[in-house]
């Protein structure tokens, strides 16, 4: 990747994580879930970014026994915006790393347009139609869960709710930064929880090869930097989650 012009005298700091034991005991209050994908034909994923779909949806992906699709909205180019790193690069690099993590998950990997990372929200109705134009009444759509803390996965996950309405696809929402940044409470408010789908030893296995892909945002780009994705969210993910209306 080409460095710009400017380059940053700072590090990116995160503000502190929710305590994984709310989680842990919320989580434990309620049996996992089965088989989510029925006699669907197929499954369509979609991510706003790469590395979603493998974060917040690898082992559902990894244990389906129907063929599975998937789609990136981005390129992630803008996720290091304040440092000195060309972006179309960072998109070309990132796509790349998408590709692989889907082969190693056992999914196709789809030709679609991208859109600006981080302008998801303009773009909604676009979404809406490329999303449907892949799906089919028999057809199962995984995407961001609607309410989750980042625009771009709001935006993409309400597309896909609505392409999912349009089409009769069913839809099944995955959270990536939930887990991180919001409690029990705040996921409840929304009318779902947080809930763990049952998947097998080896899915949990096919996710972690398809995440060492993503070094662009699990490894610290420069000397000292943190990594985009912090390790303590990606180990919030062990087990394969859901966002479920509540009952």
């Amino acid at each position: 990747m080409r460095p710009s012009s400017n380059q940053p005298s700072f590090s990116p700091t995160p503000p502190a994580a929710v305590d994984w034991a709310v989680w842990n005991d919320e989580l434990a209050r309620t049996a996992p879930l089965g088989d989510l994908f029925g006699s669907s034909a197929r499954v369509l994923v979609v991510g706003a970014h790469p590395d979603d779909e493998t974060i917040g949806a690898g082992q559902l992906v990894a244990d389906a026994r129907v063929p599975v699709e998937m789609l990136t909205l981005t390129a992630g180019e803008r996720c290091l915006d304040h440092a000195w790193v060309d972006p179309t690069d960072m998109g070309i690099n990132r796509v790349a790393e998408w590709r692989a993590a889907v082969s190693e998950l056992g999914a196709a990997a789809l030709d679609t347009p991208h859109w600006p990372d981080g302008r998801l929200g303009d773009h909604e109705p676009a979404l809406t139609d490329l999303i449907a134009e892949h799906l089919e009444a028999d057809s199962v759509v995984l995407a961001p869960w609607r309410h989750d803390p980042h625009p771009d996965h709001v935006a993409s996950g309400r597309a896909a709710a609505a392409a999912a309405l349009a089409t009769g696809a069913a839809l099944v929402e995955y959270p990536v930064w939930a887990p991180y940044w919001l409690t029990p409470a705040d996921v409840q408010r929304s009318g779902h929880r947080l809930r763990v789908v049952s998947t097998s030893v080896d899915a949990a296995v096919r996710q972690r090869r398809a995440l060492r892909h993503y070094s662009s945002q699990l490894v610290g780009l420069f000397p000292g930097w943190d990594p985009v994705v912090p390790a303590d969210l990606v180990s919030r993910h062990d087990r394969q989650l859901v966002a479920h209306p509540c009952a």
